[in-house]
């Protein structure tokens, strides 16, 4: 129902009405914020119409929301937010009252709230601009009744259209300040040693934002592994993979379909600096809401173009600080390197402070790519044994280094071997279990100086076995000399070398010819002397009483007197031990092993020397297939090589008669005795016959010999022996 008033008043309050929403219209523009324009718009409704509440009511998504009110109204606006799927669209393209109808007015949320708050008069102004989709409505209502005209719902119309343009500026406003705002923060807030959490939360934030997007993450490229890795956080609720492989692609548009295009509900923006990708800014939006446009893509490229150059500087500036990190790190581990060459003689220590440094598996080799010392991080033991047998396999290995060697049992496996140098000279090898992908200076500078440290250490060890060598050749030089000048210092010595001189000791030379003569004369020393060293600690395993020596060429090991050694097992067991320990290194080899009577007397070593050489010469040329033998056992063939040599004529002689005339009283008849025993052949008949004695006194007395010469008479070798030694008797006695 309208009321009727004077055409004359009713224009002058049209005019009035239109004014007012005209000058409204020209003040909304000037505001800069959807809040602004909102604010101005419900006092200026409030002043112009002296109504009793005021609202307005903006869509967002699915549902209709109170954005701004003024007056009291609890009923009314309890019921927002509303689904726009409950309101009748009348009130969303047209300007309605209390006296228009409506459709299905049942069916209309908006309505019935505004009825069941019991307004006397209201009315509603659309906020719409011209064809375009509504941003929601403009309740105004009354307690008392109110003169309504319906001349005004064409202004009220235009005014409608006006709002929707401001409000639709202001978002606009709103959207720029927030882009502006954006590039602000990236200004003001990357700093250099912020941390990555930090500074991809603010990125990721103002993309969000300055796009009104639902969520936005970073992806930063991994050129190792040549893959793209999530950097949280995310803005917004967004469920990602933490890293894209790229190995099977090299388009970022495969895995991005929205890479800079507009339209749809995704967008990326490559992040790139000096023509090289370093990652992707990732936007999205829900199915239901607005696609991206072209000033969304403008604003994220503003922003990438900025971002890009912070986040590689700030990579940049981290890994600097890493790298120092590492540095400084380095150069402490480096200093335990060179303590440990101060403090300890032997590789452990290095390698596995090596292996802590490096958090590899850790192998070194000698010069002929033979393992010293390993050691292995969990679980990777058996690897080091593969590596080790497959190094084996490769015997021209140690030819073709030059400089670094990498093996590459598997795809996901590599090994790394470097040369150990020093003074010119190869030293050994150090060989690593690591990704020779991820190699970088730095580990190569700790690398050198691991190399550099190893190096001192053999140097170190070799000087230190050259004096011991030559201070063991000193001491082996007087203990051996034909007469002592000063015992005094020979006991010094042998208490440097665990050597009791006090105990009986035999001598024992070995020799061995490698089959091997076609290499090089040094390696072939090289590879001597890194075997004895592995024999050395063999044997001292197996008798801890062993002294090992070298002299004149040969190798010498002094044997304490225990009970197991008075048998023959004992010797055999040592002889097989040389063998089969120098057989492992030179297969083709051959092994000669001559063994002396008891020193007791300080001055017996000499004799015993002599006498372990004249076996080992023996042994050597008549023997080559026994390999072993004691003095004891040659016989005549220690005369008949040395006839020329009055000494061991001498020995000769003692062996087989001294025993006989040092007897006592019946000493010279069992020296008879056994001369007619020889002469005769061994008959007992004519031996006793031309001895005027009876048989069975004749087998007491060869017994007794027996017993006292320790050898069996009845041996034509043996009655031999005797013989040679009665006639060398006869000669020089």
């Amino acid at each position: 129902m309208i009321h009727l008033i004077d055409r004359g008043k009713k224009e002058r309050l049209v005019e009035k009405i239109d004014t007012h929403l005209r000058r409204t219209a020209r003040q909304l523009i000037k505001f800069n914020t959807l809040q602004e324009t909102l604010n101005y718009l419900i006092d200026s409704f409030w002043n112009q119409f002296t109504c009793d509440y005021v609202s307005i009511l903006l869509k967002d998504s699915e549902y209709l929301f109170n954005r701004s009110h003024k007056g009291t109204s609890p009923h009314f606006e309890q019921q927002f937010p509303l689904e726009l799927a409950l309101i009748t669209e009348e009130f969303l393209d047209e300007p309605l009252c209390n006296y228009d109808f409506v459709e299905t007015p049942n069916h209309c949320a908006l309505l019935q709230s505004i009825e069941a708050e019991g307004f006397s008069a209201w009315f509603t102004v659309p906020i719409k601009e011209n064809a375009m989709d509504s941003y929601g409505v403009c309740v105004i209502g009354f307690r008392s009744d109110v003169l309504l005209l319906s001349d005004v719902h064409k202004l009220f119309i235009e005014f409608g259209n006006d709002i929707a343009v401001a409000i639709n500026l202001a978002i606009q406003k709103e959207q720029e300040k927030r882009k502006i705002k954006g590039i602000e923060w990236v200004k003001d807030n990357l700093l250099l040693g912020e941390s990555t959490e930090s500074l991809m939360e603010g990125i990721v934030e103002q993309a969000g934002k300055g796009t009104n997007a639902d969520s936005a993450c970073v992806y930063l490229y991994d050129e190792w592994n040549h893959c793209l890795i999530y950097q949280p956080p995310t803005f917004g609720s967004l469920d990602v993979p933490v890293v894209i492989d790229m190995r099977d692609t090299f388009q970022l548009s495969d895995l991005f379909p929205g890479l800079e295009k507009v339209g749809g509900q995704e967008m990326t923006i490559p992040l790139v600096v000096n023509r090289k990708t370093i990652g992707v800014l990732h936007v999205s939006r829900s199915l239901e809401g607005p696609a991206f446009d072209g000033e969304d893509l403008n604003f994220l490229r503003l922003l990438s173009s900025h971002v890009s150059v912070m986040i590689e500087n700030a990579r940049l500036y981290r890994n600097e600080q890493k790298d120092k990190n590492r540095l400084e790190q380095m150069m402490v581990h480096h200093q335990e390197l060179v303590k440990q060459t101060l403090v300890g003689e032997e590789f452990s220590g290095l390698t596995q402070t090596l292996s802590q440094l490096l958090h590899c598996s850790v192998l070194l080799l000698d010069r002929f790519m033979r393992p010293i010392f390993s050691c292995p991080k969990e679980d990777e033991q058996e690897q080091i044994e593969q590596i080790i047998e497959w190094i084996r396999r490769e015997k021209d290995l140690r030819l073709i280094i030059q400089g670094e060697h990498w093996i590459r049992p598997g795809s996901n496996q590599s090994f790394g071997i470097w040369p150990i140098v020093g003074g010119g000279e190869g030293l050994g090898f150090l060989c690593l279990k690591i990704n020779e992908s991820q190699l970088d200076m730095t580990l190569r500078i700790t690398i050198n100086q691991a190399l550099n440290v190893f190096a001192i250490q053999f140097i170190k060890q070799k000087l230190v076995l050259e004096v011991k060598e030559q201070v063991k050749g000193s001491f082996l030089d007087q203990l051996f000399a034909e007469k002592i000048t000063n015992k005094g210092k020979v006991v010094e010595y042998c208490n440097l070398f665990n050597l009791n001189l006090f105990e009986p000791h035999k001598i024992s030379v070995f020799t061995f010819l490698t089959g091997e003569e076609e290499l090089n004369l040094i390696d072939v020393e090289g590879k001597k002397t890194w075997m004895v060293d592995q024999l050395r600690d063999h044997l001292l395993q197996w008798d801890a009483g062993l002294v090992l020596a070298r002299k004149e060429g040969n190798y010498l090991i002094l044997v304490p007197e225990r009970q197991d050694q008075v048998k023959d097992d004992y010797w055999k067991g040592l002889y097989e031990r040389i063998k089969r320990i120098i057989k492992l290194e030179f297969p083709n080899s051959e092994v000669f092993m001559g063994i002396s009577d008891w020193a007791r007397e300080m001055e017996d070593y000499y004799s015993c020397y002599k006498q372990a050489l004249q076996t080992l010469r023996i042994v050597s040329d008549r023997f080559p297939t026994k390999g072993y033998m004691s003095f004891d056992r040659l016989g005549s063939y220690t005369v008949l090589y040395n006839i020329k040599d009055p000494f061991v004529v001498q020995a000769f002689c003692d062996k087989y008669l001294k025993p006989l005339l040092d007897s006592g009283d019946k000493g010279r008849d069992l020296f008879d005795t056994l001369r007619a025993y020889v002469y005769w052949n061994g008959n007992l008949k004519e031996t006793a016959e031309s001895l005027f004695i009876h048989r069975s006194s004749l087998k007491y007395r060869l017994e007794k010999i027996a017993d006292l010469l320790s050898v069996d008479i009845s041996d034509v070798e043996e009655r031999f022996n005797v013989m040679l030694a009665y006639k060398l008797y006869d000669l020089y006695e």
